[in-house]
């Protein structure tokens, strides 16, 4: 979504000061230097005590940002927006996406997902599994440091113990 331009002595820290790492589809160009502008993409161009202002847009860029995927199930093909997702679940060697009570086939890996959706009410909760945060009914506490989670759909999955600390901050429970 986003590519910081800077110098190289620069763009760690600031990358560091606005959160965000680069992505290699981006929309948006953030940087200092009206130089390092891209054409055909959102440049946004600040000086360096407009950092905090900057940060907090990007925020509500990210929470507000809809990712589409194209999915496909036994009918073909279509266009689905991580909104309507509930979680994505490795099974067997597909990654399949599970949005209410259907199920489509996607053709991208798990990490590939996370990248894309991390910014925007999704995580990680095994190694198996990304959830949709929005579209968790409930949290219950499970044995050894493990949670299950009911999701919207009526499906249940597992915070495993890798992702339960992670899992609990991000939520602030």
């Amino acid at each position: 979504m986003f590519k910081v331009k800077a110098p190289k002595s620069k763009k760690l820290k600031l990358q560091e000061l606005l959160n965000i790492t680069d992505s290699q589809n981006y929309q948006y160009v953030l940087t200092m230097d009206k130089s390092l502008s891209e054409p055909h993409k959102i440049n946004i161009l600040f000086s360096e005590k407009d950092i905090n202002e900057v940060k907090k847009l990007i925020g509500l860029m990210l929470k507000t940002e809809d990712v589409s995927f194209q999915v496909y199930d036994e009918y073909g093909q279509k266009q689905l927006t991580s909104s309507l997702i509930d979680y994505f679940i490795v099974e067997e060697d597909d990654l399949i996406v599970f949005s209410g009570t259907s199920k489509y086939y996607i053709k991208m890996k798990l990490y590939e997902i996370e990248e894309m959706v991390q910014e925007i009410n999704f995580i990680r909760v095994s190694k198996y599994a990304v959830v949709n945060i929005n579209q968790i009914e409930y949290i219950k506490p499970a044995m050894n440091s493990k949670l299950t989670l009911l999701m919207k759909n009526g499906h249940s999955l597992e915070v495993n113990r890798r992702y339960y600390k992670n899992f609990k901050k991000t939520l602030n429970i």
